[in-house]
């Protein structure tokens, strides 16, 4: 009840909104270790301000083990650069935890819906002060064609403050992310996901609206 709530704020809100036409790509990569161990790789590039007048990259690596036949437990470290078109860069070092897990799926065996809670521990330098924030991720996925390789994909995420920092970050509802697109095979162990993706940050004052263009491949290691 309180998700769907939230998620409706996040799409109506008020109805004056500074908006910002963005470009996302990312790589993820992952790959068994040994037995239920495994490693995910993470790479991103954004291209903000109007497409070409800031940036952020962002660097997640991380080990997950299987903890279920349908769910697996996760804990990694990202980078985080920004580089806004207007103002200083910034460095943020960003441990996080999560578990995944697949609810429902497709009768032929294929994940419907895949749902992630994930814990983070934002700190910039320079600043002090450690910002927790919680993200929930569902995920639906259905394929457009009989063998289940095309898909049309969407996802819905939250974030979460948990606390309030010196550096900025504010206790309560940080972000709402919501994305459409589809999902097809490129190679043998790679797809690629392109689409839209519509982010609202909310802020004390004027919220904002991201417009982006997201693409994303995922190799199997």
């Amino acid at each position: 009840m309180i998700g769907g709530a939230v998620f409706a704020i996040a799409l109506a809100g008020p109805a004056r909104a500074e908006e910002d036409i963005q470009a996302w790509g990312a790589i993820a990569a992952s790959g068994t270790v040994s037995g239920n161990l495994f490693l995910w790789l993470e790479g991103q590039s954004r291209i903000t301000d109007e497409i070409g007048g800031g940036s952020q990259i962002i660097l997640r690596p991380a080990i997950g083990a299987r903890i279920g036949s349908d769910a697996h437990a996760v804990a990694g470290y990202a980078y985080v650069r920004t580089a806004p078109a207007s103002g200083a860069v910034t460095h943020e070092h960003r441990p996080w935890q999560q578990v995944q897990f697949v609810p429902v799926r497709h009768a032929n065996g294929m994940p419907f819906i895949i749902s992630r809670t994930r814990l983070e521990q934002r700190m910039i330098e320079n600043r002090t002060g450690t910002g927790w924030r919680l993200r929930q991720f569902v995920r639906v996925q259905l394929p457009v064609a009989k063998d289940g390789k095309i898909q049309a994909v969407a996802f819905t995420e939250g974030f979460f403050n948990l606390n309030t920092t010196s550096w900025g970050m504010r206790d309560g509802v940080d972000q709402w992310r919501t994305f459409m697109g589809m999902g097809f095979p490129v190679t043998g162990r790679a797809r690629l996901e392109p689409g839209y993706l519509n982010q609202r940050i909310f802020r004390a004052g004027e919220d904002r609206t991201n417009h982006v263009l997201s693409a994303t491949m995922f190799v199997r290691l």
